[in-house]
């Protein structure tokens, strides 16, 4: 628990927290009194400093959720002498009710390791070809129609235990109409090989059963942390002071293991996708698109319209732009009735575009590789564009921005140029262009590093400033790519694009989200709608985990109202915390104006695994027994429970 309070502070800090035009860094920091920031503006958390229990606080209540077994058949252990002959027939009934023939099964000596597996191979390809070709029938010989059980018997499968040498079949977890009647059954049939396979009669045959999760009631406890804030000047601590009175006030909620969805979940889910890396989306976010949103977009939902040639890459790699493919997206639209707050220029002060930028390898000097540009009203708002060019004996990408902003006298064009290993783009990196219209100049950065300017290597001109306003309007078009083509293919993980000249994020940020790989079955989900990314509002809704499948999580009960994926956080737990003490320590010496404010974090720390009860009752029998009755020796009167042998029922 004390981990996941320092890292929602660092989470919280490099979301919010800004110096000017500038996100602050952070990272854990030390109490010792000479440790300095590697760059400012910085955010260090130092902490536990203090522990203690709050006896007048209530603890926390026991989360309890349910779970189903599928009922399922395991075969009796195979000796290196047991053989199954070949082409051999297997009949099952699944959940009393769903029949089907496996042919045509190979056979083997089980003195082959080899052998086992192959089996469970050939049964799960028997099973999968007899669901999609309609074999499955009912116990009539009619052909099965129930589309809620052919979807269920999806879920069965065969697996061999390679440790106990036995084959086992597992079933699916049951349906509504069927009471959730889980079961698998081995039927005579001609050529069967039940027998050799170890399930006639089997080791162990188990209907489904219903189980229940219980988590204990965490305690109340109190942590003392210390938060360091580092600038290069009073105005800068300033600003950055500006923004903790909002972000961290003297009283405030604060998420712990925060998570982001990779898509929307409708009212009545059972499983949510969550991002294995990422960034919130905020209030003034104009785009934003992360690898698993596939064709629309997080900060309104806009549609991105892809032309041939530009694709999303499977498991969420992003998405790959080749020859003449582009991907657009509609930005800041025009509202179809009229809207006092639609502003004509949404961001008159600047921007700032983000784009996580991977090249293929085998570029030559003069390409030049159209990465972004954003248009308004037939006007490069922002260019983004990678030329090549060979400086001395190495091959170098030069990026190069440019923005257009309105003057008096009419429009005028800011340049930066940046040039970067050719290596680096074909590794990965993460450009961020700002903006600032004020001083009419795009300053780039890269992996949250700003542009060397003193480097005659790195910067062989200065930037070129334009001051004046943007040109951007409503109704603009961010498009990925050119329609002229490109000649490398290249891949962006993630573009965001704000309506304000931000500087870039902390790099660490989208490495800190808390992926579904990270969590395991019993743990705490809370889905709560968030308008800047940190902060969650009264919409709420908490369930348990139940299980993992790759990014996708299954939780303990449906879910209640509709979360979109751009507007929502997804957390663990949620801690209250109160200022106790501020106070300024600047170095003199290394001009670094500091200033320390102390926190008093209220927390429920909860045990740090869920435990499993026994299987749970379907039907309580009551037997009342009037006092001062005769009785038995061994009656007692009060309430009895008889227990069944399957559990059917979808609620308890």
């Amino acid at each position: 628990m004390i981990r996941e309070i320092l890292s929602g502070l660092l989470w919280q800090g490099r979301v919010a927290l800004r110096s000017g035009d500038v996100r602050v860094f952070a990272a854990h920091g030390y109490v010792d009194e000479g440790y300095r920031p590697s760059r400012v503006p910085f955010l260090s958390v130092v902490g536990p400093l203090g522990l203690f229990p709050e006896p007048e606080r209530e603890n926390g209540r026991t989360g309890v959720a349910t779970f189903r077994v599928p009922g399922h058949l395991v075969g009796r252990p195979r000796a290196s002498g047991d053989s199954v002959p070949p082409n051999g027939s297997l009949k099952l009934r699944l959940d009393g009710r769903a029949t089907v023939t496996l042919t045509g099964l190979p056979g083997g000596s089980f003195a082959s390791t080899a052998t086992g597996p192959a089996l469970a191979a050939a049964i799960n390809a028997r099973l999968a070809d007899a669901l999609t070709g309609g074999l499955f029938q009912e116990p009539t010989g009619a052909p099965l129609t129930d589309p809620l059980l052919l979807e269920a018997l999806a879920g069965v499968i065969a697996r061999w235990d390679v440790e106990g040498s036995r084959l086992a079949i597992s079933s699916d977890a049951g349906i509504p109409s069927m009471e959730f009647r889980s079961s698998v059954e081995v039927l005579p049939v001609a050529g069967g090989i039940e027998g050799p396979l170890g399930l006639e009669p089997p080791e162990r045959s188990q209907e489904g059963r219903v189980f229940l999760s219980k988590i204990r009631a965490p305690k109340a406890m109190a942590i003392d942390v210390q938060v360091d804030l580092w600038a290069g000047s009073q105005v800068d601590l300033a600003s950055i002071m500006d923004t903790v009175a909002l972000s961290i006030p003297t009283r405030g909620q604060m998420v712990l293991r925060p998570s982001l969805l990779a898509e929307d979940v409708p009212e009545g889910a059972t499983t949510v996708r969550l991002l294995t890396r990422g960034e919130p989306t905020t209030v003034l976010s104009l785009v934003h698109l992360e690898a698993s949103d596939q064709n629309l977009e997080r900060a309104r939902g806009g549609r991105v319209d892809l032309t041939p040639g530009a694709s999303f890459l499977p498991t969420s790699e992003g998405l790959r732009l080749s020859g003449t493919g582009t991907a657009s997206v509609l930005v800041y639209p025009m509202p179809a009735v009229p809207d006092p707050f639609h502003a004509d220029n949404p961001a008159p002060d600047g921007l700032a575009l983000s784009v996580g930028l991977r090249v293929a390898a085998g570029a030559v000097a003069a390409q030049s590789l159209p990465v972004a540009v954003l248009m308004a009203q037939g006007q490069p708002v922002l260019r983004l564009i990678v030329r090549y060019e060979q400086v001395d004996t190495r091959l170098m990408g030069e990026v190069v921005a440019t923005a257009t902003l309105a003057q008096a006298t009419g429009t005028q064009v800011a340049e930066t140029r940046w040039r970067l290993p050719v290596e680096r783009l074909e590794a990965g990196v993460v450009l961020h262009a700002r903006l600032e219209a004020g001083e009419g100049v795009v300053w780039l950065s890269a992996d949250g590093v700003p542009q060397p300017l003193q480097d005659a290597d790195a910067t062989p001109a200065p930037p070129v400033a334009a001051p004046g306003v943007t040109v951007a309007a409503s109704d603009m078009v961010l498009t990925l790519g050119a329609q002229a083509g490109t000649p490398l293919d290249f891949t962006v993980d993630h573009v965001h694009l704000v309506a304000e000249p931000v500087g870039p994020l902390d790099p660490a940020l989208r490495r800190s989200v808390t992926a579904a790989s990270r969590l395991k079955p019993g743990d705490v989900v809370v889905l709560g709608s968030s308008d800047d990314g940190y902060r969650v509002g009264k919409q709420r809704f908490q369930a348990l985990v139940l299980g993992l499948d790759g990014d996708r999580v299954t939780l303990s009960r449906p879910v209640e109202g509709a979360w979109a994926r751009g507007r929502t956080l997804v957390f663990q737990e949620e801690c209250f915390f109160f200022q106790t003490q501020l106070r300024r320590r600047d170095d003199l010496l290394n001009h670094l104006y500091r200033c320390c404010v102390d926190y008093r974090v209220s927390a429920l720390m909860d045990e740090p695994n869920a435990r499993s009860t026994a299987r749970l009752v379907e039907t309580p029998r009551v037997d009342l027994i009037a006092r001062g009755a005769a009785r038995g020796a061994s009656g007692h009167p009060g309430t009895s429970v008889t227990e069944v042998d399957t559990a059917r029922r979808g609620t308890i």
